[in-house]
C-alpha cells in the first residue's frame, strides 16, 4: 500500500499509454547484477547499474509459498504501477501546496529525521521501493551508496526510467522541488534529483519472507547503516504474524545500530492498483511499536496522520499512516 507520494495530475504520469505493463508493487525480491548477461530495464544508466535473472521477475512457484502468502503474491501480478501512481501520488493526495495534506506531512517526517544528522552512514537499503522515489529524496544527501529494491520486475522498470531520466518516466518534481523548500538549503531541485539519481547505485530483487531477503551473495554491501521502508511490510503479509517475520527478516540486513524509517498504513485492509485489489493487515500504532521492540528496536520516536474525509477517495479504506524511527539494538 502507499498513498500521498504524488505530483502533480493526470500529466504527473506522462507516457502513461506507453507505460510497461503493470504486475506488480511493493511486495520485494532481490535481482543479481552479474548473474545476468544484460542490462536491467529497472537500472542502468549513470551509476545506477544491475542485472536481473528472472525472465519472469514477480513469479514464485507456489510450491515454495504457504497459501497465504501464495495468494498475496498472486495478487500483485494484477498490479499496475501506474495506476497506483495515479491513484496515490496525483491529486488530491498528491496536491503538495496543502500543509495538512498527507504528502507534506510524510516528507517533514524523513526531512526533520535525517536533519537530526543522527541518521546518516555510507550504505542504505530501501525495503519494497514499489514505483516510488520520494522516499530517498532526503535520504540522499547522507548516504553514497543506495539499493533500491522490489520484488516485481514492473516496479524495477518504473524506477528505472526515472533513474535514467527516460521518455514517459513519472514527474517527481513537484516532490523534489518541496523537499528542497522544507530543508530550506537553497538546493535547486535539479540537483537534489541528480544527486539521488548519482547515488542510487543498483535496483535489486528482494523477498521480505525469505530468511535472507536479498538472496545469497547480495550485491548490495551488507550490513546496511540504514533502512527505509514505506507502505511494504503491511501490504505483502497476509497476516501480523507474518508481518513480524518480515521485519525480522529485513532487520539482519542493518547494522547493529543502525536506523529503520518505517512508514505504513493503519487500519487499512485493502487498496486498488488498477485491476488489481490487494489485502493489507490493519496495523495500529501499538502493533507497530510492539513489531518493532520484538525485532530489537528501540522506538526513536512514532507520528501518527489521520486520513481527513477529502483524501478519502475510494481506491483504499486506510484511515491514517504511521512514520517510525527506531534504532536496532546493539547484540541484536
Amino acid at each position: 500500500m502507499g498513498w500521498g507520494k504524488c505530483n502533480a495530475g493526470p500529466r504527473a504520469v506522462p507516457g502513461s499509454a506507453t507505460a510497461p505493463a503493470a504486475e506488480g508493487r511493493a511486495w520485494t525480491w532481490a535481482a543479481h547484477k552479474g548473474a545476468a548477461k544484460r542490462e536491467d530495464r529497472a537500472g542502468g544508466g549513470g551509476s545506477m547499474s544491475a542485472a536481473d535473472p528472472n525472465p519472469a521477475a514477480g513469479a514464485v512457484p507456489d510450491s515454495d509459498l504457504d497459501p497465504g502468502r501464495a495468494a498475496v503474491a498472486s495478487a500483485y501480478q494484477r498490479f499496475e504501477p501506474r495506476a497506483y501512481l495515479r491513484n496515490n501520488y496525483a491529486p488530491p493526495r498528491g496536491d503538495l501546496s496543502s500543509p495538512d495534506g498527507v504528502g507534506p506531512w510524510k516528507l517533514s517526517c524523513l526531512a526533520q529525521t535525517f536533519a537530526t544528522g543522527e541518521v546518516s552512514g555510507h550504505t542504505l537499503i530501501d525495503i519494497g521501493s514499489g514505483p516510488t522515489i520520494y522516499q530517498l529524496l532526503s535520504a540522499c544527501t547522507h548516504f553514497e551508496d543506495i539499493t533500491m529494491t522490489d520484488f516485481l520486475e514492473v516496479n524495477r522498470q518504473e524506477l528505472g526510467l526515472w533513474l535514467r531520466e527516460e521518455p514517459g518516466a513519472f514527474d517527481w518534481s513537484m516532490y523534489s522541488q518541496h523537499v528542497c523548500l522544507i530543508e530550506g538549503k537553497g538546493e535547486p531541485w535539479q540537483e537534489k534529483e541528480r544527486q539521488l539519481r548519482a547515488r542510487v547505485k543498483r535496483v535489486l530483487h528482494i523477498d521480505v519472507h525469505q530468511p535472507q531477503p536479498l538472496g545469497a551473495g547480495s550485491l548490495a554491501p551488507l550490513p546496511a547503516d540504514a533502512l527505509v521502508s514505506a507502505f511494504c511490510l503491511e501490504a505483502v503479509s497476509p497476516d501480523l504474524a507474518s508481518f513480524q517475520r518480515a521485519l525480522d527478516h529485513i532487520t539482519t540486513l542493518l547494522r547493529p545500530g543502525g536506523h529503520l524509517l518505517l512508514i505504513g498504513a493503519l487500519e487499512e485492509s485493502w487498496y486498488l492498483a488498477g485491476e488489481a485489489r490487494l489485502v493489507v493487515v490493519p496495523m495500529c500504532k501499538e502493533k507497530v511499536v510492539e513489531a518493532l521492540v520484538r525485532s530489537g528496536y528501540e522506538v526513536r520516536d512514532l507520528r501518527t496522520y489521520v486520513m481527513p474525509a477529502c483524501l478519502q477517495t475510494g481506491v483504499d479504506d486506510v484511515k491514517g499512516i504511521f512514520f517510525a524511527w527506531a534504532q536496532k539494538k546493539v547484540g541484536v
